[in-house]
């Protein structure tokens, strides 16, 4: 009688059959050999695909019969059915491993929970369909890294695939549905109570000292309602939007933004701030450092010396300030040692007086002259315009040679020229914050068609940015930028098994550098249901 014989067979941990052959074998009586028999091999089987307990019946994958079920017992060969075949050769003929970009993304993710900026998300979006969208296009919109690629491409071949399980990747194709979501007032306000909330658990003194200053958008939107002819801030008139911009004075990070008219610039716009952040996020703005745009009589009677906030302002050269009076009050001053010091290798003439503006309130004007950039356009100037430098008065010719280095700043802050310049460059911080959503993240062009969707727009933006700064500014200790940050970290990949898990290849040495230098670790692998339930939360 025939039976089945097993070679080398090896089961998992599951007892699934990982390996092994049979074949047919029959006992053959043979005259004069121990107990008269020995075993012949019939036919090869092949590779064991599944045994029954008693290994009387199977089947196997035959060098000649193809994929077949044998039985011992009766002796006979069956065809397997099409739906067991269709199982059985995906599991002996799997897909190819698809590897994945998993550095920059787990990266990002874990600097995002270790910043507590994750459990502010999942606050925010309490929906799993609508978190997953936006960390999709949080993730798109800091990783991209200036390069074209879409925002469905660029989930599709990153790690981040395998965690948002309710996204249709092709829904990301069009960004209409993720910037109507967010110019959701709600949507605005939730994320600033919470990231106010968050930093404020760091820092008790968060946002209870900001500045404020504002950007101009040009752009070619069809009834925005926000938008005017303006040339503030550009070098031609444009129409525009402008954004109002509130950063904490210590940490440098936006608290607050709003939206206004391109050429509203008055008081009644920074008011309307302060009492929007007060009232909403109690958040306090101690000093406003503006362009002499927003200068107005206003503005003076408000914050004037005495007043309970800080101002520095530049004096406009217009009619009402004394801005070319104080160059004749202090001309010959301009050269004499003692009222000169340095700042970032620029030589400077300060001074300090008290002024009365319209009649009745009372303000410092601090007159500087910036000896560098006076020398350097003054000569660029004669080289253009000697005829008409040689025609001047003598009076006026002394004026040309400090003209483009000369400046007056207001304030009603009782102290030394050096230390107001510098509170004035501090505010290169907000310009910072600036630049880097309008050129990184690419803010503009607003290219978006309805209010909501530019409201949209410019709140991913702004959320965007907080988290390129926070990530900056722990990399300048070390001097890397986050370009390069996220570029090296792009090389480490990942694939997914059947087990529901990233299995993560060896970094190299530069990747641990950079993942060390954030103390977050690379894991050898991710078991992608914990992963869901730690990004999405409990959900």
């Amino acid at each position: 009688m025939a039976f089945i014989k097993v070679q080398k067979l090896v089961r998992d941990s599951n007892n699934r059959i990982v390996s092994g052959s049979a074949s047919i074998v029959e006992s053959v009586y043979v005259s004069g050999k121990k107990n008269h028999s020995t075993q012949r091999v019939r036919e090869r089987l092949g590779k064991v695909i599944s045994l029954s307990e008693d290994k009387k019946s199977g089947v196997f994958l035959s060098p000649t019969r193809g994929l077949v079920e044998f039985d011992a017992v009766s002796g006979t060969f069956s065809p397997v059915s099409d739906t067991a075949k269709e199982t059985i050769y995906s599991e002996l003929f799997p897909k190819p491993q698809i590897h994945t970009v998993f550095g920059d993304v787990f990266l990002l993710l874990r600097f995002l929970e270790k910043h507590g900026l994750l459990s502010v998300f999942q606050s925010v979006f309490p929906k799993k369909e609508e978190l997953e969208r936006f960390l999709a296009h949080l993730l798109h919109g800091i990783l991209k890294d200036g390069s074209h690629i879409g925002c469905d491409d660029f989930i599709e071949k990153s790690y981040a695939s395998y965690l948002f399980e309710d996204l249709i990747l092709s829904t990301l194709r069009s960004d209409t549905i993720f910037y109507s979501m967010m110019g959701n007032g709600k949507v605005r306000m939730d994320f600033f109570k919470a990231f106010v909330r968050l930093m404020r658990r760091k820092d008790p003194k968060f946002g209870r000292g900001c500045y404020v200053d504002s950007t101009p958008l040009p752009n070619q939107i069809t009834n925005n309602p926000f938008n005017a002819l303006s040339c503030h801030g550009i070098s031609s008139s444009q129409v525009q939007t402008r954004l109002v911009l509130v950063l904490d004075e210590k940490t440098g990070l936006p608290v607050w933004y709003d939206i206004i008219p391109g050429n509203l610039l008055d008081l009644s716009t920074i008011m309307n701030t302060i009492n929007d952040v007060a009232a909403s996020l109690d958040i306090e703005i101690e000093s406003l450092v503006l362009d002499a745009g927003y200068v107005c009589r206003p503005l003076i009677e408000a914050f004037h010396i005495g007043s309970g906030k800080r101002i520095i302002s530049r004096m406009p050269a217009r009619r009402g300030y004394p801005y070319k009076d104080l160059y004749w009050q202090f001309k010959d001053q301009f050269n004499k040692g003692k009222y000169q010091f340095i700042r970032k290798d620029h030589t400077y003439f300060g001074r300090k007086k008290k002024i009365t503006l319209f009649g009745k309130h009372e303000e410092y004007a601090y007159v500087y002259v910036d000896h560098n950039n006076a020398l350097l356009r003054f000569r660029n100037y004669l080289e253009e315009h000697e005829e008409e430098y040689v025609a001047m008065k003598d009076k006026d010719k002394d004026w040309m040679t400090v003209k483009y280095g000369y400046f007056v700043l207001l304030s009603n802050i009782d102290t030394t020229p050096e230390d107001l310049l510098y509170r004035y460059f501090c505010r290169t911080e907000i310009e910072t914050v600036f630049k880097t959503s309008k050129e990184y993240l690419e803010l503009l062009p607003l290219s978006k068609w309805t209010d909501q969707t530019v409201r949209g727009k410019i709140l991913h933006d702004i959320i965007d940015t907080i988290v390129l700064l926070l990530v900056r500014k722990e990399m300048e200790a070390v001097g890397i930028s986050t370009s390069r940050l996220f570029g090296k970290t792009q090389s480490l990949m990942c694939f997914k098994n059947h087990n529901e898990e990233a299995i993560v290849e060896v970094p190299n040495k530069k990747v641990k550098e950079y993942y060390k230098l954030l103390e977050i670790s690379i894991p050898n692998y991710v078991d992608l249901k914990d992963e869901k339930h730690r990004i999405l939360g409990k959900m």
